[in-house]
């Protein structure tokens, strides 16, 4: 068994949806619903080649990505911040050059990077490079960090990737998740699994009624998920509220 499919069948045992890469890319189109645990799957795949190994970035995770490449830095988003970041699982690119992912538990779905310095992202959704995979144009491996688990942002962070807040409408003596429903449909393409996420979060917090929830499903739906994904996506959220 080569390292790659090992590496990947530890990750996918942990929790983590892997999917084969071709350098950084995902070599599947439709990854997002095809990343899984399944580990037939994933010994399939990769017995057709060596891929890189990727994931889905977890429901519970926001990762600080820090590219020193465009200058980003750990120090400037602490100075920014006012406060010293604390150690988390981390994941150091095969670039070389000091860039990193820094993994965190997600304080709320929706995030923004507007008050972010230079050379930092926030990343809530999408896939993530994952060691021991070789980066591209270096040939070098990307590497774990500490081993340390995934720690809570710093209030001075989330205050700086704080989204707006909505919530449900009160119609009569229900709520009704219409409001949530248009946020959803307003985001872009590739923003809409993390309104998802965060429109039912908000609506299984507000105890909205189950013909509510099954709006806001069907919405999914409408919007390109597939059924499958939009349910996993409420049960999902439902065991981590429960």
């Amino acid at each position: 068994m080569s390292v790659p499919v090992r590496a990947a069948l530890r990750l996918a045992a942990a929790g983590w949806r892997v999917l084969p890469l071709n350098g950084k890319k995902p070599f599947l189109t439709d990854w997002m619903n095809l990343a899984t645990t399944d580990k037939a799957t994933i010994r399939q795949w990769w017995a057709e080649q060596d891929f890189n190994v990727g994931a889905v970035i977890p429901d519970n995770h926001v990762v600080i990505d820090i590219d020193p490449h465009n200058g980003g830095s750990l120090a400037a988003l602490e100075d920014l911040a006012k406060v010293r970041m604390p150690p988390t699982l981390s994941i150091y690119s095969g670039r070389g050059d000091g860039s990193v992912h820094l993994h965190y538990l997600r304080p709320f779905p929706k995030t923004t990077k507007v008050r972010m310095p230079e050379g930092i992202d926030v990343l809530s959704n999408g896939q993530v490079v994952m060691p021991p995979s070789i980066h591209p144009d270096t040939g070098q491996p990307y590497r774990w960090g500490a081993d340390v688990p995934v720690a809570r942002l710093p209030r001075q962070v989330i205050s700086l990737i704080q989204p707006t807040v909505y919530s449900p409408r009160r119609s009569g003596n229900s709520q009704d998740v219409g409001g949530l429903i248009s946020y959803v449909r307003k985001q872009p393409k590739g923003q809409r699994h993390d309104a998802y996420h965060w429109a039912v979060r908000r609506a299984i917090e507000q105890q909205v009624p189950e013909r509510q929830l099954r709006k806001l499903i069907e919405a999914a739906e409408d919007l390109g998920f597939t059924p499958q994904e939009a349910r996993r996506i409420v049960e999902s959220v439902r065991k981590a509220s429960a």
